[in-house]
């Protein structure tokens, strides 16, 4: 039994290393061209709030808090924080205004989630998904007719406040047709990087998943990163990314290799950068600072 595991550990191993480098890259430029959208949506929101940041502080404000998100239990439970204090501290924009354009930004990003979903719902029957979908629509329209009650929400679950004058521009928001367009045209490209990636790692391998398939387990990505309480979701995401794939009909020897390969782009390495970025620009005081309030 001994001998079996070192052979099947051995096998993942060199299926890990014999990876296209070629499509191995394309995974790490599909990874941090979304991260410089992320950062590019971020100013544009807050623009349209009336407060404006510089592109690299936002980039490294999220890239540090990757690497938070990924050290602390539940998923962004340290990271949201973090990008809040870091802006209020570099670009001068008021904590509460911050924390309401990282909310606007979860409730545009709906829009792409709900459009990947239905791509992955194609695999299950009509019957199946619709609950789902209804669900997730009326959240959405609850979110977005109440919208004053959810801000004022989630200024306390971020525990700072607004002035009424940062109240109104929050309100404007939603009438700037041009930002959410370009918003969520972002997020979309986002979430289209995100499946790109997946689609890479797959071809690094030599299999080429179908694309409703891989919109499925981008989702289920998503989900598992929202429900993990271990830090950055070790051992839940890939257990449960080994489990979708080989559900799906993936075998074994190609389901561990390709989540392996996954996880060291999108958590491995990405931590190792985003702590550089901590060490390096001042994110540790920011973070220090941060915890003493």
């Amino acid at each position: 039994m001994f001998e079996s595991l070192l052979t099947s550990t051995s096998e993942y191993t060199s299926a890990v290393l014999n990876a296209s480098l070629r499509y191995l890259s394309l995974a790490f430029l599909a990874y941090y061209t979304s991260v410089f959208l992320y950062a590019l949506r971020w100013k544009l929101i807050l623009r349209g709030i009336g407060r404006d940041a510089p592109l690299m502080e936002l980039t490294k404000a999220i890239m540090a808090s990757i690497f938070m998100n990924n050290v602390t239990p539940l998923s962004r439970s340290g990271g949201e924080f973090l990008r809040i204090a870091w802006i209020s501290k570099r670009a001068d924009v008021p904590s509460g205004i911050s924390a309401v354009s990282i909310v606007y930004e979860r409730i545009l990003e709906t829009v792409p989630v709900f459009l990947l979903f239905l791509v992955g719902a194609s695999y299950f029957s009509s019957t199946e998904s619709l609950p789902f979908i209804l669900l997730g629509m009326t959240g959405v329209f609850i979110i977005w007719t109440k919208w004053d009650s959810f801000v004022r929400m989630s200024l306390r679950v971020f525990r700072t406040s607004v002035t009424e004058d940062e109240m109104k521009g929050i309100r404007d928001l939603r009438r700037m047709h041009d930002v959410n367009l370009a918003a969520i045209v972002l997020s979309s490209s986002v979430w289209l990087l995100d499946v790109l990636r997946l689609k890479f790692i797959g071809l690094a391998f030599g299999l080429d998943l179908p694309w409703a398939l891989v919109a499925l387990v981008s989702i289920a990505n998503l989900i598992l990163g929202l429900v993990a309480v271990t830090p950055g979701g070790v051992g839940i995401i890939e257990g449960g990314l080994i489990g979708t794939l080989t559900y799906f009909g993936i075998p074994m020897a190609l389901a561990l290799p390709m989540t392996l390969l996954e996880r060291f782009v999108s958590y491995v390495a990405s931590s190792i950068v985003g702590f550089i970025v901590l060490l390096t620009s001042g994110g540790v005081e920011i973070w220090r600072a941060l915890k003493s309030r």
